[in-house]
């Protein structure tokens, strides 16, 4: 539950991703503003883990609904490596805003699945198909 009106600090901003917190309500922003590359999902996904551990913030909502379809070694960087880097923070909950598009979706939640297996994160998350319904679960 909020507890006060939102105020967001930006913490990282490019041409593809942006990083906010509200530390007074203990809730962390991210937003991916197109789709990238390999490159530019490790920079933005360590930028997460180091703002994520520089802040101790416990609640993430991580946007992706603009991302498009992820090559391989992404994915797996992301299943291995970024799951873990999360699970090294004190990240407890994580809502994921998912693309509408079924490839893309279904590529994200893969990541997800195998990072599962693997038994990497220590964090409870859950996707959703808009901002909206993210924020709600996030502030139970």
């Amino acid at each position: 539950m909020l507890l006060m009106y939102p105020s967001y600090q930006t913490i990282f901003s490019s041409d593809f991703y942006k990083i906010q917190i509200d530390r007074e309500n203990n809730l962390l922003l991210a937003e991916w503003l197109r789709g990238v590359s390999h490159e530019e999902m490790v920079i933005g996904g360590t930028k997460l883990y180091e703002t994520l551990r520089d802040t101790s913030i416990t609640r993430a909502v991580a946007n992706a609904e603009r991302l498009i379809l992820l090559d391989a070694p992404t994915k797996e960087w992301m299943s291995k490596n970024f799951y873990e880097l999360l699970s090294q923070t004190p990240l407890e909950k994580l809502a994921r805003v998912l693309p509408s598009s079924l490839f893309a979706r279904l590529s994200l939640e893969a990541v997800a699945t195998r990072a599962e297996a693997l038994s990497i994160n220590r964090f409870q998350f859950k996707n959703f198909s808009n901002q909206k319904d993210a924020l709600i679960w996030i502030n139970e």
